[in-house]
Formats: C-alpha cells, structure tokens, sequence
C-alpha cells in the first residue's frame, strides 16, 4: 500500500483545493453592537445553481484507521467540512483528474477542530479521519442532496489504497 504524509495547512498548500478559516478564531473587521461582534463571510462556498445549501454532519470514528477507500468529487458545487469536536485529516487530488491518475495525485492534511475548509467543485476527496480520541463529528455543508444529483465515487481497489501518516511535528 503507498503511503503519503500530511501536508502543513498553509494557505499556499491548500489554494487549489479551495481555502480555509479558523471558524473558532475569527480575524479581521468585525462589526456589530456593543457586546457583539459580526464577522462576515470568512468563507465562501460555490453551491452552483441551487439555491439552498444544506448542513449535515459526519461522524466519523477512530477504529476506521487512515487508509483512503474511496475517493468522492462533486462536479457542480464546492462544499464545506469543518469538525465540531477535534482534529481532522483530510485529503484531496485536484479537479479535472480522472479516475484512475487521480489516486497519484492525493495529498492530505491536518485541519484544527473550528477550521473550516472550502473545497472548489471537482476537487476529489472523501471522509475524514479522527487525529485523537474515538470520534469525530464534521459538519458538511453543499447544495440539497448533492450525495443524490452530483457525486461521483470511485472505492479504491486494494492496491490502490493509501495509508495517511502524520508528519512527525503533528
């Protein structure tokens, strides 16, 4: 099985991926009333042509181990992950891959509980993995039932699959 190592989230690792913001620690103008403070638009998601955007949440547990089984890709929408409870691998291979060269292709990185990651329309990914402790709940935010209309996914086969390592600073 091919291994690959977590990538620092840098905004210039991540940018053809889509972006991210730290939900839990917002910068920048805020505004509001005394005793409150409004910080608007931190991320942006691209829904395409729906005009709703719906918000589930993953849970995901830690006896699942790292090992990528599927690789997922919407073609019309971004979405939205961030975990409400720890943190998070993720991976990604760019848009305009197709499966099979996209499994070469996949980098992975570790996302801070509150962060939350934008991913363009597609841009190949799928489930996130648990850092510590036994689960993870990931809040997931894309068009009304985009897993119905637009989603495409490959299960790796065997020697496909990819184990995720933690570089040694996380």
């Amino acid at each position: 099985m091919r291994q690959i190592e977590t990538k620092p989230l840098t905004l210039e690792n991540f940018k053809k991926y889509g972006s991210f913001s730290d939900m839990g620690s917002p910068a920048g103008t805020g505004g509001g009333v005394p005793g409150m403070t409004f910080y608007p638009d931190m991320e942006v998601l691209e829904l395409g042509q729906a005009h709703m955007a719906a918000f589930s949440v993953t849970c995901v547990k830690k006896a699942l181990g790292r090992t990528v089984l599927a690789l997922e890709q919407h073609a019309h929408c971004g979405e939205g992950m961030m975990s409400l409870d720890g943190d998070m691998i993720v991976y990604f291979a760019p848009a305009g891959l197709t499966y099979p060269a996209v499994v070469d292709k996949v980098e992975a990185f570790v996302v801070p509980k509150n962060v939350m990651v934008t991913i363009r329309p597609g841009v190949w990914h799928c489930m996130p993995f648990v850092i510590s402790g036994e689960e993870i709940h990931v809040l997931n935010v894309l068009p009304e039932r985009t897993y119905a209309n637009d989603c495409k996914m490959h299960v790796l086969k065997e020697e496909e699959r990819i184990e995720i390592l933690l570089r040694e600073e996380e």
